[in-house]
């Protein structure tokens, strides 16, 4: 559990080392390795940055800071989720792989456990089922939320309405995704089908 915990600060900690250079043209802010929420904030940093024939920067107007501070707020949420995403992936992966794996250990390990007969119990193949259950319900409720935050983003960044209109409607939708986990949107969603 110890060593779980600092791989997570670790992960968090590195996590806040990525640059925040002004990237110029397009082209270089083009990778694989990356997830589209940075794209998608190195893009609208492109858009602020840009230089005029003689090198030097063009002034911004207050609309377009405001638009890119509006993507780096998504951005920030959208990274957020990420994280938790992946370490949760991890975990249900783990857990999974628990669970199938669980039944054996009665057979590999009869000689180290001997008499001990707590791991072939229900109780505890069935505690390990919940639990990687939940991790995979904590990974999928955060690759929901980094998705539709990412593709928040996309509306943002591509979008032509004016930054007041466009502000509003990202703050509806970031409202939203704030709310979090609930039975009862879970219980809705099923009787709407």
């Amino acid at each position: 559990m110890r060593q779980f915990l600092l791989i997570t600060v670790a992960l968090l900690a590195l996590s806040g080392c990525a640059s925040e250079s002004c990237e110029k043209d397009v082209v270089g802010i083009l990778n694989p390795n990356q997830t589209s929420a940075k794209l998608l904030m190195d893009y609208a940093k492109t858009a602020v940055c840009k230089t005029d024939s003689t090198g030097t920067a063009k002034p911004t107007t207050v609309d377009e800071e405001r638009k890119l501070v509006l993507i780096y707020d998504l951005y920030v949420k959208a990274r957020s989720y990420a994280i938790l995403n992946k370490v949760f992936f991890w975990l249900s992966l783990i857990s999974a792989v628990a669970v199938f794996l669980w039944p054996s250990l009665g057979v590999l390990l009869k000689d180290r456990l001997g008499e001990r007969e707590w791991y072939k119990s229900a109780i505890v193949q069935t505690t390990v089922t919940g639990i990687a259950a939940l991790m995979f319900a904590f990974y999928s409720q955060y690759k929901d939320k980094q998705t539709y935050t990412e593709n928040l983003m996309r509306y943002a960044v591509f979008s032509d309405k004016p930054v007041d209109e466009l502000s509003q409607k990202v703050i509806e939708e970031i409202g939203k995704i704030d709310i979090g986990f609930s039975f009862s949107g879970v219980f809705d969603k099923k009787e709407d089908k």
